[in-house]
């Protein structure tokens, strides 16, 4: 080899290492946060940018083992491996809490750098923040939400409808329309005694109940079905479910108050106070307790996970009403929430257990057994009871689930 040859060798050498430098230098120095991350997720290399963002420096988090604090593994691990033969990069988004406690909204972007195989090396991540777009767009959406409830709850009230009417008459077919529409949604949010306080009043006062009974249902391995069962399939399972549950609350006038997660609660004697709540919401009950046993033997014969509920249910006091400004929500709150809930925390699945409160309120018409006594918050003792059914005497099936006119006689006089 001449020694032009390798000069023009050296002088490549040199200008290739000048570009990397200078490619480097722009990395490091570049506003937008820049990763080099490993195939498994583990972040390899950080420039400058990465410690203003996220509040912390890399060698930090290699330190304490924790190199993945931002999920890059997860996003990974749940990305198809054939996503990259057909997509240069993946874009995602995702809230994150930064070294400093600060809550930030941060958009990725995941390039993978391959060899000669084609096969993924390692990834490079560009980040920004977008904290101030989301929470714009989060702004703007609870805009938009707000408008729609005003408008809904504006427009149900039968004495604003029918002003409209008369002043507005060549609408009054789309009026009449939108009238129904929107007092079936009202239905479905507020109690319709509480929507109309609030209408006339431009509030609803919460009120105290001396004796409200509450019935909690838990669907105690909803996160495991979630964890075989696809979420839309899953979600459309617990629709036709819950619907079915609405419709026993209705038939004996109980209110529903809400469900989150695996929870569906119910209260009888709100907003309007009845002395029967205790014995509405023990049939109420009884007949869920049925439909979750046939939802189950069709679950099983058709291969599906059965659902594990149970059901306790105890009388005593709340207060009920609406708090907040926006997205009106009728609730219950009270120690009766919480005694209700710890029953059905230590009771066997597919049963239905009560308080001895309630049990003294349904006792005459219910069968039921005192089976054993539960302590919550270190101290507090209650003994809880299994009903079993209507006693025979005022069933109409032989099950004990639907009472007959004698039942429903001394029940219409209390």
């Amino acid at each position: 080899m001449t020694v032009n040859t390798m000069k023009k060798i050296t002088e490549i050498d040199l200008a290739k290492l000048q570009k990397l430098e200078m490619l480097a230098s722009i990395a490091c120095e570049a506003d937008n946060s820049i990763l080099i991350i490993e195939v498994d997720g583990k972040i390899k290399w950080a420039n400058k940018a990465f410690e203003k963002l996220y509040g912390c420096k890399l060698n930090d988090l290699i330190d304490n083992g924790e190199n993945d604090d931002f999920g890059f593994i997860t996003v990974i691990n749940e990305t198809d491996s054939n996503f990259f033969q057909n997509n240069t990069s993946l874009s995602f988004s995702r809230e994150i809490t930064t070294g400093n406690n600060v809550r930030k909204w941060i958009q990725s972007t995941l390039t993978p750098v391959k060899d000669k195989n084609n096969s993924i090396k390692h990834f490079i991540v560009i980040e920004s923040d977008i904290t101030h777009q989301k929470e714009v767009e989060e702004e703007l959406v609870q805009r938009w939400e707000n408008t729609q409830t005003l408008n809904e709850h504006i427009e149900v009230v039968k004495e604003y409808v029918e002003s409209q009417i008369k002043e507005l008459n060549q609408q009054k077919d789309a009026l009449q329309a939108a009238k129904e529409k929107s007092e079936e949604v009202l239905k479905k949010v507020l109690p319709y005694e509480v929507a109309i306080q609030l209408k006339k009043k431009g509030f609803a006062t919460p009120r105290q109940y001396k004796k409200v009974t509450l019935l909690n249902l838990n669907i105690r391995n909803f996160s495991h079905l979630s964890d075989i069962i696809p979420i839309d399939e899953l979600v459309k399972q617990l629709h036709e479910l819950l619907i079915k549950f609405d419709n026993i609350l209705d038939n004996h006038y109980v209110e529903k108050i809400k469900n989150y997660g695996g929870i569906y609660l119910g209260a009888g004697g709100v907003p309007l106070r009845n002395r029967s709540n205790p014995i509405d919401v023990v049939l109420a009950a009884l007949e869920i307790q049925k439909t979750v046993e046939q939802t189950n033997k069709a679950r099983k014969q058709a291969g599906i996970t059965p659902f594990i509920v149970g059901i306790g249910i105890h009388t005593g006091k709340v207060i009920a009403g609406i708090v907040g400004k926006n997205k009106l929500s009728y609730d219950i709150w009270g120690d009766t929430v919480n005694i209700t809930a710890e029953i059905e925390k230590n009771i066997p699945e597919g049963k239905i257990f009560i308080s001895k409160d309630t049990f003294n309120s349904i006792s005459e018409f219910f069968a039921a057994e005192e089976t054993k006594t539960i302590t919550f918050d270190s101290e507090i003792k209650l003994k809880i009871f299994e009903v079993f059914g209507i006693k025979k005497e005022f069933a109409e099936d032989n099950e004990g689930i639907v009472p007959n006119s004698k039942f429903m006689k001394i029940l219409s006089k209390l």
